[in-house]
């Protein structure tokens, strides 16, 4: 028995974080557990080391676990140790460091504005992060036009001088420095406490105060103090664009979605505050590929909030892990109030999440496009297929397999192909079945296999998912072929025709909804198969009546057949055609002529008719006015 394995058999059942190491010592991946022996013990069986996980557990030779009394505390030392060590085999949110936060030096006499990537214990208060430092910087040089505080980091040296900088005289300061402004401590404390009102998204409240003082000032006749807040309550509400996506729910939410592509992800917040949205974060996800999407949003609400000291009492997501409870209960103890975990199922919040989604997927579909030079977009209904399979990438390219056949003979498949959502008929194939006998099971694996084939040597693009026309038998004996045939996995579904439900390989079927789009776009690839192979094989058994009429006449090549064919259409119009009119318009032997009338049923050979063997069009015409 192995090193780590004897570790694993030896945990016990509590709660704590275990890290599994390689070599050197390094750590590879941190997780936690409610009950270490039960979850750790699942890495060493066979179907652990077949998953996304299997590499991981081919390079780890060690476990260290540490205990905790609960598995919120568990949880809040995996978000540490991950952060500290960034195990390549963690899904890792990128380093909040690198985005900005709006710093207000309120542990100062007369506070300062001003924007830091670096967050400090000095009794300053920080409000973000922020995603795009572009826009901070653009609103809050509108915002001081409302509330006028300082930025300067000489104050000390203005005071002394008592001479205002530029900002005082264009107003974007009140000028706390200079002895003329008159700008009392309490005075300039309430233009700070308004700007973070605003900034923490709570302006409702702000407008309140700000109307309360207006009027205060209006009944003690400080008209100058009056129009003061009457300028700061126009310009607040022109600021404040009116909204469609609101919450019913006055409380802090933030709205979570997430798309992933391969090993790179993307997770947005939509943030409410005061039930109005103000603001949205966008953070870019590293090996995503790893866990599932419950597993994922879990990864990024303890690395995300956990890491912070100001949290929203709601959280909306659309998967939460099984052990959310948990979860909340740790972001609890770090926020110091409550907070709620919610996956909504319909409504105004489901709706919130579906954008959150699609925020989530254009950011991420923009970041590789600019790292691929291009410009491609994924339709929506090639989103939610993914998110409905649960797939670890948009399937983009897809194509659909399907075979026809009627009795023993001639057996066709067909494959259509689609990138985003349209056919691309250039990928379109079909071919003869070789295997005899009308098993459709047996054609679909000869089908994939064929074609399969062709995409291992580089002749056709590799797709991103394979549907096939069938039930469970159609989708096993596929992946039977494509074991065969592919070096790489590749995802694959079938697609019933009764039920119109769609056959997964693992999960059980899946009923889509009659007019959820995904559902469509895989119905009109399945359409567009039955079609395309159905009329391959039509032209099969047309040419088929033809070759059995024809060929067995002794002396008709293919040649000969084309100009018979050429001269009366089909075959159905040589019936009852003359041996010498066959001869005449189609160019060949008189004799010939009167064998393919037999064969057609045409009647006795005509001998009253004499010509030549190699009888031209114009003789045949002289000798039919002669009869």
């Amino acid at each position: 028995m192995s090193v780590l394995s004897e570790k694993v058999h030896n945990l016990p059942a509590a709660p704590g974080v275990y890290l599994f190491k390689d070599t050197r010592g390094r750590v590879l991946y941190v997780g936690k557990a409610k009950r270490l022996s039960a979850r750790v013990r699942g890495y060493l069986s066979g179907d652990a080391a077949h998953g996304m996980l299997g590499d991981l557990m081919a390079e780890a030779v060690d476990l260290d676990v540490i205990l905790t009394d609960t598995e919120a505390e568990a949880l809040l030392l995996e978000s540490t140790l991950v952060r500290q060590h960034k195990p390549h085999f963690n899904t890792v949110l990128k380093d909040d460091k690198s985005f900005p936060y709006v710093r207000i030096s309120v542990q100062e006499t007369y506070p300062r504005l001003s924007i830091t990537r670096q967050v400090r214990r000095d009794g300053a208060r920080y409000v973000g992060p922020f995603t795009d430092v572009k826009r901070v910087r653009r609103v809050l040089r509108e915002i001081r036009r409302v509330f006028p505080v300082r930025t300067c980091r000489n104050f000390e040296d203005y005071q002394r001088a008592d001479r205002p900088c530029l900002y005082y005289h264009i107003k974007r300061c009140v000028g706390p420095c200079y002895s003329r402004a008159a700008v009392g401590v309490e005075e300039y404390r309430a233009l700070v406490d308004g700007l973070l009102l605003f900034l923490t998204g709570r302006d409702q409240e702000l407008l309140r105060s700000l109307r309360a003082e207006m009027e205060a000032a209006a009944a003690e006749r400080r008209y100058e103090a009056a129009a003061r807040r009457r300028d700061q309550i126009a310009l607040l509400e022109k600021a404040r664009s009116p909204q469609k996506m609101v919450a019913r729910r006055g409380r802090d939410t933030d709205v979570l979605g997430v798309s992933r592509h391969g090993s790179r992800g993307a997770a947005v917040l939509l943030l409410l505050r005061g039930g109005r949205l103000v603001g949205k974060e966008t953070r870019m996800l590293d090996r995503a590929h790893i866990e599932g999407e419950a597993e994922l949003i879990e990864s990024f609400l303890a690395q995300h909030y956990l890491a912070r000291t100001t949290l929203p009492r709601r959280i909306i997501a659309a998967g939460l892990p099984a052990d959310a409870g948990a979860l909340a209960e740790a972001l609890t103890q770090r926020a110091g109030h409550g907070v709620e975990l919610v996956r909504p199922v319909r409504g105004r919040e489901a709706r919130l999440v579906a954008i959150a989604e699609r925020n989530a997927a254009l950011a991420l579909e923009d970041a590789e496009a600019r790292a691929e030079g291009r410009r491609a977009r994924f339709a929506p209904e090639i989103l939610e297929l993914q998110k409905r399979l649960d797939l670890p990438t948009p399937p983009y390219r897809m194509v659909c397999f399907d075979v026809s056949n009627l009795g023993a003979d001639q057996a066709v498949a067909a494959v259509v192909a689609s990138e985003n959502g349209r056919a691309l008929k250039r990928l379109y194939r079909r071919m003869r079945i070789h295997r005899p006998g009308p098993d459709d099971f047996a054609m679909i694996a000869e089908a994939v296999e064929r074609y399969w084939t062709r995409v291992e040597s580089g002749e056709l693009p590799r797709p991103d998912l394979v549907l096939v026309d069938g039930g469970v038998g159609q989708v096993g004996a596929a992946r039977a072929a494509l074991d065969r045939a592919s070096t790489r996995p590749v995802p694959l579904i079938g697609l019933a025709k009764r039920e119109e439900t769609v056959v997964r390989e693992r999960g059980g079927p899946l009923r889509l909804p009659r007019s959820s789009p995904s559902l469509r776009a895989l119905q009109r690839l399945r359409d567009e198969a039955h079609r395309f192979g159905l009329d391959y094989h039509r032209k099969l058994r047309n040419r088929a009546r033809v070759t059995s009429a024809l060929d067995g006449v002794g002396g008709i090549g293919p040649a000969r057949r084309a100009r018979l064919l050429r001269a009366f259409g089909s075959v159905a119009g040589l019936g009852g055609v003359g041996a010498a009119e066959m001869a005449a318009r189609a160019g060949i032997p008189l004799s010939l002529a009167e064998r393919v009338a037999q064969a057609l049923g045409g009647g006795a050979p005509e001998t009253a008719a004499p010509a030549a063997p190699d009888a031209t069009p114009e003789s045949t015409g002289h000798d039919r006015k002669a009869s």
